[in-house]
């Protein structure tokens, strides 16, 4: 890559490699393991040093795991064995009042602190990855692009002045991916993203170690609140909206938050005697209710950098490991036939939407449907004491 005024190379003091990832989360880490029997030398990045606290949910669907379980099985075995987690075996859904609803399920699926989970993934990558070198605590604040042999971008910090040149970048870098916001035109819409905030809570009572519990109230739609326990006496709690609605609504989602747990009887008794442990964080949801450009010319993103959140659940971990282990799928088709075109990589859009793309598609009509018509709610309610719709409300939670 050449200065245009010095003739010169832009950064000479670039290392090369042949696939640099952005983002060590679930996607990132995933995208890596998937990559650990190839002769290819990747650069996994993360602006944190690990373990990282992360704002989230803390749920680890059943997909999650079988996903993984493909991409490296020696991780799986010692994830279960991992005692910072709790298994979970059903869901209760608690619905305008109404008597809830259990679902169970079969597939082995955890609350875990993102803490814990993302750092244990990264800890499989050091372990099962040889060809992996982990990069902590760099921010990446520049992306160059062009035709320069060995590397088709250039990626570092500019405060720094160090650089890392590739063939391929892969951007698992969140909502507010660097690598989405250099290389595609894509932009948040707030029909298409959701807020959040979280905050753990010990002393909680009522809770069952092997259950999540969702709450829906008719005066907080479009949004629902969380209660995903993590141990005997303590949850991680949320309380989540569409953007579009907080800022139509002018909600406060930290008051909201709180308000819930007064609006709801067997919340405010199971809350009384709690305590908050920590601020109430919040934090960002890039909703799979829009289809993003997610791929091109010796790049591509995966994750929340593609918007893969489910619009329904706001689940967004299951979608990120599937899109993680595609990629990777991807990446090794385009060097063993040595095609990095934008028309090539697209192979990877369309083989993940085969996997996800129904259910997201199914999840953005529910999520529509209760913003035109809140009372579909309590309709839903009643459908879901039929054994197929609770099988329909397991593909997407």
């Amino acid at each position: 890559m050449i200065n245009e005024q010095t003739k010169e190379p832009l950064h000479p003091n670039s290392s090369h490699y042949d696939i640099i990832i952005l983002g060590a989360g679930p996607a990132g880490a995933t995208c890596a393991l998937q990559l650990r029997h190839s002769n290819l030398k990747v650069l996994l990045i993360d602006k944190a040093t690990f373990p990282r606290s992360k704002t989230c949910g803390d749920a680890i669907t059943g997909r999650s795991i079988k996903t993984l379980y493909r991409c490296c099985p020696e991780l799986v075995e010692q994830f279960r064995t991992f005692p910072q987690k709790i298994e979970i075996q059903h869901t209760r859904l608690n619905i305008n009042h109404r008597k809830p609803i259990d679902i169970h399920w079969v597939n082995e699926a955890y609350c875990c602190r993102r803490a814990d989970f993302d750092h244990a993934m990264l800890q499989g990558v050091r372990q099962y990855a040889p060809n992996v070198h982990i990069l902590e605590g760099f921010q990446v604040d520049e992306i160059v692009q062009g035709d320069t042999v060995p590397g088709r971008y250039i990626v570092g910090n500019s405060g720094q002045q160090r650089y890392f040149s590739t063939q391929f970048l892969v951007g698992s870098d969140g909502t507010q991916s660097i690598v989405s916001k250099k290389l595609t035109s894509t932009r948040l819409e707030q029909n298409h993203h959701a807020g959040a905030v979280r905050a753990y809570f010990s002393g909680v009572n009522g809770l069952h170690l092997n259950r999540t519990e969702v709450f829906v109230l008719p005066e907080f739609m479009p949004g629902y609140f969380w209660v995903f326990p993590l141990s005997e006496d303590t949850a991680n709690v949320g309380f989540g909206m569409l953007t579009h609605s907080i800022a139509r609504q002018k909600v406060n989602l930290k008051d909201s938050f709180y308000a819930f747990i007064q609006a709801s009887p067997e919340l405010k008794a199971r809350f009384g005697e709690s305590i908050q442990v920590g601020k109430l964080k919040g934090f960002g949801l890039a909703l799979g209710s829009r289809r993003v450009l997610m791929s091109g010319e010796h790049f591509l993103l995966t994750g929340d950098a593609a918007s893969l959140i489910d619009p329904a659940s706001g689940e967004g971990i299951s979608n990120a490991i599937v899109s993680g282990k595609v990629a990777a799928e991807t990446i090794l088709a385009a060097f063993e036939a040595q095609d990095f075109s934008a028309d090539f990589v697209k192979s990877y859009e369309r083989k993940l939407f085969k996997i996800i793309g129904k259910e997201l598609s199914v999840s953005t009509i529910l999520l529509r449907s209760f913003l035109l018509a809140p009372r579909l709610l309590d309709a839903g309610a009643y459908l879901m004491a039929n054994p197929f719709f609770k099988r329909l409300a397991k593909k997407l939670m």
